[in-house]
């Protein structure tokens, strides 16, 4: 066995985590920290568990999330907004109006210049981009941003004007209430703020 690899495997291992290597020394009470659990502050490297001894018992320490549990979050927020975009696809199938044009099955697919085509393609357009790009969450909310909000303003102008004599249905509503809720939740996925440092 070469040395270099039994130095490896003879280093010391993180008090909290055993399977990890040590970064660092706790200078309050000796022990050994990896790089998660090593926390500088002013010059000192030491342990969460030490912090108040070295800057007062009032400290609250905000320690921040592990990378599997903000790729678990951000993807909950991820698949909240495909919820709502889907939903708002699956409203076009449904009547948008209450009899006359748009009255069948798919109402929202009546090709005669009206602002339910507007929804109805925004809608399954970015049902279809955010599958898509799945494995780039990034580009796959904008792109569910942006469709919502098409999906919101296209159901609401056919509700503020549906064809001549006739009164809209409850799917325009259901699109527009899941539009601006597919907008909503991706944007303040977005705007979520950091874990702040110690």
């Amino acid at each position: 066995m070469p040395t270099e690899e039994r130095a490896v495997k003879g280093a010391e291992r993180c008090a909290t985590h055993p399977t990890r290597a040590t970064a660092a020394t706790c200078e309050v009470c000796g022990r050994p920290l990896c790089v998660e659990c090593a926390v500088p502050v002013r010059g000192r490297v030491m342990g969460v568990e030490c912090l108040s001894e070295v800057l007062g018992e009032e400290v609250v320490v905000v320690a921040p999330l592990p990378a599997w549990r903000r790729r678990a979050i951000r993807s909950r927020a991820d698949a909240g907004v495909g919820a709502f975009i889907a939903v708002a696809a699956l409203a076009t199938l449904l009547p948008w109006t209450r009899f006359g044009t748009g009255s069948g099955v798919a109402g929202a697919w009546a090709f005669d210049r009206r602002w339910s085509i507007v929804a109805a393609c925004a809608g399954v357009a970015g049902l279809g981009a955010w599958l898509l790009l799945g494995r780039r969450p990034t580009a796959a909310r904008i792109v569910a941003i942006a469709s919502g909000s098409v999906v919101a303003v296209g159901s609401l102008m056919a509700i503020l004007n549906p064809p001549p004599f006739t009164k809209p249905a409850l799917a325009p509503w259901i699109a527009l209430v899941t539009g601006a809720g597919a907008t909503v939740v991706g944007l303040s996925a977005r705007a979520r703020p950091k874990a702040p440092r110690v």
